[in-house]
């Protein structure tokens, strides 16, 4: 299975403007993928959107029509336009290849921040047929201003893993119609922008609740390496680091995985980055 997960920043690139079509060309010259995670895709929004490519959803999902896609934005705001149609949505879009078995868009923690910037949030979960049987990936992009909002969130998620470790071993009774018992995912992968690097308490938190950091099972005693801030200095002007991973549920941990990162462009001030999992 090869996963691809990315901030492409809306299709803004480090030296060259906004293009998001430019964006999903290069995404196709990386190869055949059974799943692609972005984050920072929006619709109808003139900040992110140009005119000639307002609806980043819509261009994708025609770009990669032999994929279904998962749109999940934390918020819908009125249309801008003369058309109340193209709502104003900015958010994260999962394109699958494989069967989709059930997804379901989680809506992440936005507690008070006094004076900070602050987004509504999601995280996709797409549960898609495999060689393990129902395999959860989800795709997200967690807060950036506050920290203790940050914390929520990674915590928000962990609540998920959990719960779906109590379903598998406390299973729910059979019934009919929306009774029946679905589809319980065998294993996990979350991936995305995480906006923490690996010297971080949210980093921290993570491998304490046994997440599996795949840069750190694929390459054991090795600095994770930059996904971001490699091109861009005005953003970043640490230059670059590690906040975008692939983390795994302990089911994955004995499959061999190989995960890359590509630092060659600047279309986004993010890599993307690749996992491979042979099961």
């Amino acid at each position: 299975m090869r996963i691809l997960s990315w901030n492409v920043q809306y299709g803004k690139s480090v030296h060259n403007g906004s293009d998001f079509v430019g964006t999903l060309d290069y995404i196709k010259s990386l190869g055949d993928f059974d799943a692609i995670c972005l984050q920072e895709v929006a619709r109808h929004m003139s900040d992110y959107c140009t005119q000639e490519q307002p609806d980043q959803y819509l261009i994708a999902q025609k770009y990669f029509s032999n994929y279904q896609g998962l749109w999940g934005s934390g918020f819908s705001w009125p249309s801008a336009t003369m058309n109340p149609n193209d709502r104003q949505e900015f958010g994260n879009l999962t394109l699958i290849k494989n069967q989709l078995l059930d997804f379901k868009i989680h809506q992440l923690p936005q507690p008070a921040a006094p004076g900070k910037w602050q987004m509504p949030r999601v995280a996709i979960e797409a549960c898609v047929n495999s060689n393990l049987g129902p395999l959860s990936i989800i795709n997200t992009h967690l807060a950036y201003h506050d920290s203790n909002e940050a914390q929520l969130q990674v915590e928000h998620l962990y609540a998920l893993e959990v719960e779906r470790l109590a379903h598998i071993q406390s299973p729910k009774g059979q019934g009919p119609g929306c009774f029946q018992t679905g589809h319980v995912p065998s294993a996990r992968i979350l991936c995305g922008d995480f906006n923490f690097d690996p010297q971080g308490t949210h980093y921290q938190y993570q491998v304490n609740s046994e997440w599996i950091d795949s840069w750190q099972h694929a390459l054991p005693n090795k600095v994770q390496p930059a996904t971001c801030g490699i091109f861009d200095r005005d953003q970043w002007p640490q230059g670059g680091h590690c906040r975008d991973y692939f983390w795994l549920s302990h089911e994955l941990s004995t499959y061999s995985i190989n995960v890359n990162v590509d630092q060659t462009t600047d279309l986004s001030d993010h890599q993307p980055i690749i996992l491979e999992i042979n099961f």
